[in-house]
């Protein structure tokens, strides 16, 4: 799909946006983005969603009746108080931290470059509205003249 030319968003190479030729910040932070980071962001969002609570309740479910002896098979590895639980869960928790924090600094950089590029549109427009208030001054003295039957400069 072709997007038109004065469109300020636009996923072709090529598109001339109304803003001009700004990078994309999600584009730019996704070019530079490493394995791990990607990674980190995958785990972010996993652990994000309802599906990582249902299936760590499963997880702790079918461990604890395996090793209860609940479902009557002599299947237990990792008796009362669960040890062996309890360390993988804090492998876990260390791993899940990490992979948080690589994605929130991520955030944090897709951030900081929208604020650059929010400020960089503010400060080119601020200055296109100083152009057109001066030249709308210069506007309103030229038709003033006229009006008053002064001769007008060259033009």
């Amino acid at each position: 799909m072709e997007n038109p030319a004065d469109a300020v968003f636009c996923g072709n190479k090529g598109c001339h946006k109304a803003l001009g030729e700004f990078a994309y910040v999600a584009e730019k932070i996704d070019s530079t983005a490493t394995p791990l980071e990607k990674t980190a962001d995958h785990v972010a969002r996993f652990t994000a969603h309802p599906h990582f609570v249902t299936l760590h309740v499963v997880w702790f479910v079918v461990w604890i009746a395996l090793n209860s002896g609940a479902l009557g098979l002599a299947m237990a590895f990792d008796t009362y108080p669960y040890s062996l639980l309890g360390i993988l869960l804090a492998i876990e928790a260390i791993l899940i931290t990490g992979f948080l924090l690589i994605s929130q600094a991520r955030q944090s950089r897709h951030a900081e470059l929208r604020a650059e590029l929010d400020y960089e549109v503010n400060v080119r427009s601020y200055r296109k509205l100083q152009q057109l208030e001066t030249s709308l001054g210069e506007l309103a003295k030229r038709l003033d003249s006229i009006e008053s039957g002064s001769k007008v400069g060259p033009r």
